[in-house]
């Protein structure tokens, strides 16, 4: 691959990274908020105004864990991906090409 596919590569990646960060807090959000609910609320949970007997609020719960768990996967791929990246860049890179790499290892 070519220095310029390879940072292009990367500033795509980089974009995507930013996008699923943003994503990571809806399914963060969504498990905080199941957990809070089973935690005070009796046999019978509400959840986004649907009442939910306490083992099916669990398992709501679970779920949400679980898509939290596979944004958390790909964002790990991702990081992954860049880095393998960046290690096939050799030579002098110019001020944007730095900074780019920079805005990448931000999201570790």
């Amino acid at each position: 691959m070519s220095h310029q596919e390879v940072i292009h590569q990367l500033k795509q990646l980089v974009r995507r990274l930013r996008w699923l960060s943003f994503l990571q807090l809806i399914p963060d959000t969504l498990v905080i908020y199941g957990i809070l609910q089973v935690a005070f609320n009796g046999q019978l949970v509400t959840l986004f105004s649907a009442t939910f007997t306490r083992q099916q609020a669990i398992l709501v719960t679970a779920l949400f864990a679980l898509i939290d768990l596979c944004v958390t996967g790909i964002r790990y791929n991702d990081r992954l991906a860049g880095k393998r990246l960046i290690s096939q860049l050799s030579g002098r890179l110019t001020t944007p090409e730095a900074e780019l790499i920079k805005q990448f290892e931000r999201f570790k």
